[in-house]
């Protein structure tokens, strides 16, 4: 349920920031632009933090083993 939550709000957030994009720039494909840039920064973001908790998860997890 939470997940769908998520999903839902940020489908919200894209749509907004869309209509706001198309208003300040007058430009569709600008905005798609903006709009695709914004996509894969966050699909970046999200790989480096789950990489940088699925490394701490492995230190804690050996560090408990010793």
């Amino acid at each position: 349920m939470k997940l769908q939550r998520y999903i839902l709000i940020e489908i919200i957030m894209m749509a907004v920031a869309t209509a706001g994009l198309i208003w300040l720039t007058d430009s569709y494909l600008m905005s798609l632009g903006i709009v695709i840039l914004l996509v894969v920064v966050e699909h970046v973001l999200v790989s480096k933090l789950e990489e940088r908790q699925e490394r701490k998860e492995e230190e804690e997890s050996n560090e408990t083993t010793d």
